[in-house]
């Protein structure tokens, strides 16, 4: 009996091992840091150009915080800008243009206010 569960078993793992590894074939999203150096609670957003913001998630007072972009909203997108909007009070902040690819990894600060 124990000896049909040891193969079943390695199946099982080789096979959870595959799954999580994404194919060289899939295409590549991108990363932003986010240095929030302000004293209030940012959410972020990704503007492109030709769409309305996309939100990325929330960054916290005065820590850094990695959000990764999907790789629907890095194609073709050439130019983003980068918008925090304070989860309580205050003006949002908006980054420069910035140029992203795929594989890429940003960083933006946000002054502190």
């Amino acid at each position: 009996m124990h000896v049909l569960r040891l193969p079943a078993l390695l199946l099982t793992l080789a096979t959870a091992a595959c799954a999580s590894n994404p194919s060289p074939n899939e295409p590549a999203g991108a990363s932003v840091i986010v240095d929030n150096r302000s004293s209030l609670i940012m959410d972020i957003y990704l503007r492109r150009r030709d769409q309305a913001p996309t939100r990325l998630g929330f960054a916290p007072a005065n820590e850094k915080t990695r959000f990764a972009i999907s790789p629907a909203l890095v194609a073709g997108a050439g130019l983003v800008q980068f918008e925090a909007r304070p989860s309580r009070v205050g003006e949002p902040t908006f980054s420069d243009l910035l140029s992203v690819g795929p594989g890429d990894e940003l960083t933006w600060v946000i002054p502190p206010q």
